[in-house]
């Protein structure tokens, strides 16, 4: 097991759900973490629980995954699927992929942000000040980067990173769907791969876990532009209240789902789900 001090520290941890759910984002866990440990973390940042990854790609066929890109010497021809390479040429015909930078986002990238949330069920944009400020504070941030997929000069969707050592993870992914026919994502998605793989060198690019709260096809998206599931393990640790509340919640889950704004339902759904498989993939 690592030491604590590493694992336990305010950068190795991404914040959800308005800083109530701690969620682990730093190198890939082999063991599992100690619970004790766990729940003095979450103590202290007031939190209401945390989630962690850990027994990464232990090969393993389960319901907890991460979707990573390990393709070495990334490039399209190495693609299996002819639809994905068909689309990323389309892409690349019709759009322009370039880095763009974080305070330049936060100014610019609200309107793509706000037409992708129109996509979505059970979210909840942010403003176009909270935008601007959070956009701003990660420009400050080390190994922070952006890369936006323009039609003209119009953003049309963008992608925000974060790199790890020899890993760069996807942190949030946004398109416009009113731009969808000039294949922005496969544009995009395709040229970070290269980018990073091909011409950095990094060993991985890991696209994110599996979702728990909102329904979307980025798997299979994903999986046809070369990335593959990383099996592992779920962690998870919830305050005693919030247990308490989950164990009344399942058995009144059809009440529930009556009574519960579709948001709050989501939510709600989502951490069943977590505990769930968590207990199917635990080593105890």
């Amino acid at each position: 097991m690592r030491n604590n001090n590493s694992i336990f520290t305010e950068d190795a941890w991404a914040i959800k759900n308005g800083g109530r759910i701690l969620v682990y984002a730093d190198e890939h866990l082999k063991d599992d973490l100690d619970r004790d440990a766990v729940r003095k973390f979450v103590r202290e940042k007031g939190a209401l629980g945390a989630m962690w990854t850990y027994d990464y790609d232990c090969g393993q066929e389960g319901p907890w995954y991460r979707l990573v890109c390990d393709m070495v010497d990334y490039d399209i021809d190495k693609l299996k699927s002819r639809n994905a390479r068909y689309y990323i040429r389309r892409g690349l015909k019709d759009c322009t992929v370039r880095k763009v930078d974080y305070l330049w986002l936060g100014d610019n990238g609200y309107e793509t942000y706000i037409n992708a949330a129109s996509r979505y069920t059970n979210f909840k944009p942010v403003s176009r000040e909270t935008f601007r400020k959070e956009m701003h504070e990660h420009s400050s941030e080390p190994g922070r980067e952006v890369f936006g997929t323009f039609v003209g000069e119009k953003l049309v969707a963008y992608e925000t990173l974060l790199i790890w050592g020899q890993r760069v993870c996807a942190y949030a992914t946004k398109f416009d769907p009113a731009y969808s026919k000039a294949y922005p994502m496969y544009a995009l998605e395709y040229t970070v791969a290269r980018h990073y793989l091909k011409e950095k060198g990094y060993k991985e690019i890991d696209g994110g876990s599996r979702p728990l709260l909102h329904k979307t096809d980025i798997d299979d998206f994903l999986l046809r532009l070369g990335y593959r599931k990383a099996y592992s393990r779920l962690g998870l640790y919830l305050v005693p209240s919030v247990r308490a509340i989950l164990g009344i919640a399942r058995i009144f889950r059809k009440v529930c789902k009556l009574l519960l704004p579709s948001r709050y339902y989501a939510i709600l759904e989502s951490l069943l789900l977590a505990q769930d498989i968590a207990k199917a993939t635990s080593r105890h």
